[in-house]
């Protein structure tokens, strides 16, 4: 059984590759040519075409003639148009614009290859052009363009579709307004949201669930709750998808019993009760504080992915209980399962809290082998902190200087360490470093340099550097930042100034500058600007919030032998019930 013998002269290699024969009893239509009936039939039967094999198709069809045929062509643009290659779904825009005729489904599947390739600025241009050249629209291409208009940092594009789709005569479309909605809800849109789905006649689960995930995404969980109350009373049978968002508004709500009776209703009801709802139940035991019923439902899967261990793992940190979160993801490890970004910062995160030099050491040496560090900014950040409050400042330094790529949050964590370890000048030295390197402070990296200014007792330095925030970056300060400022006049021994400071303060003083205020007063001895400061009454007008708030007016009041003061405020809180709550203690680890 031979080729045909002009396939057989080819020098293209197209036939090498796709081994394509004819057989002799199978007959071609008549009306269309060979040639055309073979590259119809490449195109239907091999589906995986390098971008080689497709520039060879490309010349022979253009070399043949056939490139003005709409039907080849338009085979040839969606082959182009859905590779990954870069570059590709250019060609085949290219090709496009040579071509009168085309039909949509070509120029959907341009749109859809810039959406793949992550250029939606391009998707949204053929789009316009579509519409320019008088081009039909279906549903699939008004669906892609609101896709590409969600990757866009503006909702400009999206609300000029959105007018234009009623023109077209896509108002009443499901399919499109549901697009529309999600479009809106991840620009937090809420009321246009809400008026998409309410001029809906009718309105299937996908929309009740983009409706639902709209407002769990918008942070408004008393609104999920609301709709979710409403889809069950029009007779719509929730799912999978449904369940996750309603145990995601439970979660911010820390509302554990609705949380169970969603539990409870997705055991009972659901099919597709897969692993996304699992994780959404370890997530909403875990921030209600219900960390026994998290590791039921994580016992209880039957399969688990990074996420469901991240979660527990996240839960165990949150909850307090170290032991069983280092256990966990040592089980992980035994298990091959390999830890994600979020997994290994949660990890730390808790070795940092739990200030362990010991834990501190084994998790760098983890992370180094697997390389996440070189990886990810965030996880050197992590580790930087840990070393930094676990007493090893100089693994913090190493980490930094060992950095490929440094982000604002690299430097405040360094300078924050600093701080810490009261190398206040080399604080500033890393300052003037990152200035020389382009990067521009923010209001976070401020309270860093103050705290550093305040552990040094740098105050030129801590003045200098607060009246630059508003004259050289144009950054109003916080109520933190006046508290900084307020902390290192009074380590200081600047009592004076301090006071003066805060009574210019254009915003009101919070409980933590004038507890700062009072401390100092304290412990300087500085009775009379003590009483200056009770005098004014910000204190107590505001009223006494902590124990430690009573405890320091009692001290202040004892120290100038107001007795009479002291006892009536020590009776306040027996009637108020004011306990120290976190008594005084101190741990070390031993080898």
């Amino acid at each position: 059984m031979a080729r045909p013998p002009f396939l057989r002269r080819s020098n293209s290699g197209i036939i090498q590759t796709f081994h394509y024969e004819i057989k002799p009893k199978i007959s071609h239509p008549p009306s269309i040519p060979i040639s055309q009936y073979l590259l119809l039939n490449i195109f239907t039967h091999s589906t995986r075409r390098n971008e080689e094999q497709l520039n060879q198709i490309h010349a022979h069809m253009i070399t043949s003639g056939h490139l003005h045929n709409p039907t080849l062509t338009s085979k040839l643009v969606a082959s182009f148009a859905s590779k990954t290659v870069p570059g590709s779904t250019s060609v085949a825009r290219r090709i496009a614009d040579q071509i009168d005729g085309l039909d949509t489904y070509s120029w959907n599947t341009i749109i859809r290859g810039y959406l793949e390739g992550n250029d939606p600025e391009e998707a949204i241009l053929v789009y316009n052009r579509m519409r320019r050249k008088g081009l039909k629209v279906d549903t699939y291409t008004l669906v892609f363009a609101i896709k590409a208009c969600g990757l866009r940092p503006v909702i400009l594009e999206g609300k000029q579709i959105h007018g234009q789709i009623f023109k077209m005569g896509f108002g009443l479309e499901v399919i499109v307004q549901t697009a529309l909605l999600k479009l809106f809800g991840l620009f937090d849109e809420d009321r246009v949201v809400q008026q998409i789905f309410d001029e809906m006649p009718h309105r299937d689960l996908v929309m009740w669930n983009a409706l639902i995930a709209a407002y769990a995404r918008g942070n408004c969980p008393y609104k999920v709750r609301e709709v979710s109350y409403d889809m069950v009373r029009s007779n719509v049978k929730p799912n999978g998808v449904t369940a996750v968002s309603i145990l995601s508004s439970c979660s911010s709500l820390r509302a554990l019993r609705e949380g169970k009776a969603v539990h409870g209703y997705v055991t009972k009801n659901l099919i597709d009760f897969d692993v996304f709802v699992h994780n959404a139940l370890i997530d909403v035991y875990s921030k209600c504080g219900s960390i026994q019923d998290a590791f039921r439902v994580f016992q209880l899967m039957p399969v688990r992915n990074v996420v469901s261990w991240t979660s527990l793992i996240n839960g165990y940190s949150d909850n307090n209980c170290p032991n069983e979160a280092l256990g966990l993801f040592k089980q992980m490890e035994a298990e091959n399962i390999r830890p994600d970004e979020i997994t290994v910062l949660g990890v730390v995160c808790m070795c940092t809290k739990l200030r362990s030099f010991e834990l501190g050491e084994w998790i760098d040496q983890y992370v180094a082998k697997t390389g996440l560090v070189k990886e990810s900014p965030a996880i050197a950040n992590a580790l930087m902190d840990m070393h930094a409050k676990c007493g090893n400042i100089m693994k913090s330094c190493k980490i930094f200087d060992g950095m490929k790529e440094k982000t604002i949050a690299s430097w405040t964590t360094m300078i924050q360490g600093l701080a810490m370890h009261g190398h206040g000048f080399s604080a500033l030295v890393r300052f003037c470093q990152m200035q020389r390197e382009g990067f521009k402070p923010d209001g976070i990296f401020f309270l860093s340099l103050l705290s550093a200014c305040s552990h040094a007792g740098l105050v030129d330095e801590g003045r200098r550097y607060f009246s630059s925030m508003e004259a050289d970056y144009h950054i109003t300060p916080w109520m933190e930042h006046y508290g900084c400022m307020v902390d290192i006049l009074c380590r200081a021994g600047l009592l004076d100034e301090a006071f003066e400071f805060f009574q210019n303060m254009p915003i009101k003083p919070d409980m933590i500058v004038w507890r700062t205020l009072l401390r100092a007063c304290q412990t300087r001895g500085n009775i009379s600007l003590a009483n200056q400061v009770m005098k004014m009454n910000h204190l107590c007008d505001s009223g006494p919030k902590k124990s430690e708030d009573y405890v320091l007016l009692s001290n202040l009041f004892a120290s100038n032998a107001e007795w009479d003061n002291v006892k009536k405020l020590r009776k306040e809180m027996k009637i108020r019930g004011v306990t120290k709550q976190y008594p005084g203690s101190s741990f070390i680890e031993v080898d």
